[in-house]
């Protein structure tokens, strides 16, 4: 690489820098399981099809980490292209974190007018969005997404993910997906000794209510509240909980482990 373009490759590294996304936040390949986070990811590409996007955005990031920069093209498209079916109407607000995905990735590449390409489409994007910098926009799909990717990275992540979804939930309340993120990390951290969620245990049942009073469909939000009104000894409810979700149609696998989990406490009663 020439003096210009090192020079102009310095440049641009400033501007990726300032967006938000997956190549911006704190998990990175020394403080991930690698192998075992594509697994996950391929899991809830297949049976979470609700969140597919999300899911291929951070596979795209996984990739990219481990050299496959072509692969990673390919999940962000997949990411795009669902994002424009199911926001058709407010797609460049979901897109934010995909575009700048796909800036990183280019660059990465060596590819800086493509990188380049991206930086202006978010700028485009973001400007009338914030009066921050340019190149990104803290809206609620911003906060909400980089929860569920904290959330699914490590523990050590878990505070950053909740702050997140408080952040999402302040301007989008009754947003079902960022209510299951934050039932969903304050049930884990309620179950770790040592945290202040451990000495209020139950924070996370008003949250799984929440969801499940805006989408009675959710399984994973019943296994989750069934499993902590099992330990408060409500055991009615969280068998007919456990019942429903038996009806639904979910193949998600975790859905399925939680259940389990379920009935081996059960037999230790």
């Amino acid at each position: 690489m020439n003096t210009i373009s090192s020079r102009m490759g310095d440049l641009m590294k400033e501007n990726l820098d300032q967006l938000q996304c997956h190549f911006t936040w704190g998990p990175q390949k020394k403080t991930i399981d690698v192998d075992d986070m594509v697994y996950r990811l391929q899991d809830a590409i297949t049976f979470a099809t609700k969140y597919q996007a999300r899911s291929y955005n951070q596979l795209a990031f996984v990739n990219c980490l481990q050299g496959n920069s072509e692969e990673a093209i390919q999940n962000l498209k997949e990411a795009e292209r669902i994002l424009r079916e199911n926001h058709e109407d407010a797609f460049e607000r979901n897109s934010i974190i995909t575009y700048g995905n796909y800036a990183w990735v280019h660059y990465h590449m060596g590819q800086l007018a493509k990188a380049q390409s991206y930086l202006d489409k978010l700028e485009m994007i973001c400007k009338p969005l914030t009066d921050g910098p340019h190149y990104t926009a803290m809206i609620p799909e911003v906060y909400g997404e980089k929860g569920w990717s904290l959330l699914r990275s490590a523990s050590q992540y878990y505070e950053e993910a909740k702050k997140c979804f408080e952040k999402a939930l302040e301007k989008d309340p009754d947003n079902t997906e960022w209510i299951m993120g934050k039932a969903t990390v304050l049930f884990r951290l309620e179950a770790f000794s040592g945290t202040r969620e451990s000495h209020e245990r139950n924070q996370s049942v008003e949250y799984l209510r929440r969801v499940l009073e805006l989408d009675p469909d959710d399984s994973m939000a019943m296994v989750l509240l069934a499993l902590k009104l099992q330990g408060l000894n409500k055991r009615e409810e969280a068998h007919i909980l456990v019942e429903q979700a038996l009806q639904k149609p979910s193949k998600d696998p975790y859905v399925f482990r939680y259940l389990a989990k379920f009935y081996r406490r059960e037999e230790g009663v």
